[in-house]
């Protein structure tokens, strides 16, 4: 099954197609026109956000356009007779746990300029780093980006930004989505951010014959990643040049690590996710009553002003189109003297634009 060209029913090819391929086109109205040949097959449906029947044309062609999209980044599938598959046309990403197409719908060049390669700029390095973890009793991978001259000034060490990807997501997600590292790169070279190592791996890390696809996180990170990391690289190995961000239950991750191990980070950020107490419940998170956050985390919010020493950025954000949780979560925080920045996404949702503008504005916090 391939894609081809059908005329000028859209002006750009996405930029994740193939080499050689013409569909998904992005059109002016920021629709998308896909097209996919499957002479023999019944029924087609686009998968993207909703459900979009395809129509069968000339050669077994299947075409069809969505409604306008929002900037960003998309995931989709092809369903072809009830089995949902990849476009063979376009890379994939690993999201929604499995791997699917994407198609990302420009922002104006300004607006994209933070997370776009610019000649002009030192670029840095990303590794594909393989360790072994006794929490788990396997070998694993984390991705490593180190900045521009890391190389060049061995004498020189870094603070470490441990970053963690959302539900269904793994380790590549904040390189091949987020472009954490292009993010990193223009915010260095401008000087708004300090030169920092970041890491980045799988939340999903199980105790060997455990069903729970989480219960060794904690201990990963924190006997083996963290060590790990201190001894290959040139860090600075202490709590005040040690960071931890997540997106969504990745940003759970993040604040049980920062908040559970306080002798260990200096700066927490979430985005698109809540400071979790006791049973998390999905339908329905709530936020902290009071008395749970006098005792949360060993009491660590107890003591206002020994919090705001301790840690020097409290990072909350949340895409407009997600509602005000988040934001009254911060405020809420703020009410009992616990100091914290609280950044908004304006006209996104739970998606990765979001994620990318959050990075952006937490990374500048960093390490001052």
């Amino acid at each position: 099954m391939c894609l081809s060209a059908i005329g000028a029913l859209a002006q750009t090819p996405s930029q994740y197609n193939l080499d050689g391929k013409t569909f998904p086109q992005i059109n002016p109205d920021n629709s998308v026109t896909f097209q996919f040949s499957a002479p023999s097959a019944q029924s087609v449906t686009l998968q993207l956000g909703r459900d979009y029947p395809m129509t069968k044309g000339e050669r077994g062609l299947w075409t069809v356009t969505t409604d306008p999209l929002a900037v960003g980044f998309h995931y989709y599938s092809i369903n072809i007779g009830g089995i949902a598959a990849t476009d063979p046309t376009t890379h994939t990403f690993y999201g929604t746990s499995k791997f699917s197409s994407a198609v990302e719908v420009p922002e104006s060049e300004a607006d994209a300029a933070f997370y776009t390669p610019r000649k002009d700029v030192p670029q840095g390095a990303v590794r594909s780093v393989r360790f072994y973890s006794d929490a788990c009793k396997e070998w694993r991978r984390m991705y490593v980006y180190t900045p521009a001259g890391y190389e060049q000034e061995p004498e020189t060490r870094y603070p470490v930004l441990y970053l963690q990807h959302g539900g269904g997501e793994d380790e590549t997600g904040w390189i091949f989505q987020g472009r954490a590292d292009v993010i990193l790169d223009n915010l260095i070279a401008s000087g708004k951010a300090k030169p920092m190592i970041v890491v980045m791996n799988s939340g999903y890390a199980s105790k060997p014959d455990s069903q729970d696809s989480f219960d060794a996180f904690e201990q990963m990170m924190t006997e083996d990643v963290i060590p790990f990391v201190d001894s290959r690289y040139r860090t600075i190995a202490d709590r005040s040049s040690r960071a931890v961000a997540g997106l969504s239950w990745g940003a759970k991750q993040a604040y049980d690590l920062a908040l559970g191990y306080p002798e260990m980070f200096s700066a927490v950020g979430g985005f698109s996710g809540i400071i979790v107490v006791g049973e998390f419940n999905v339908g329905n998170p709530g936020i902290m009553d009071k008395s749970q956050r006098k005792t949360a985390y060993d009491g660590i919010f107890k003591d206002s002003r020994k919090f705001n020493r301790d840690f020097s950025v409290l990072f909350i954000s949340s895409g407009q189109a997600e509602g005000q949780l988040l934001k009254n979560m911060s405020k809420t925080l703020r009410k009992d003297g616990i100091r914290n920045t609280y950044y908004e996404s304006q006209d996104t949702a739970h998606e990765w634009l979001t994620w990318r503008r959050s990075l952006y504005n937490f990374a500048q916090l960093l390490f001052k």
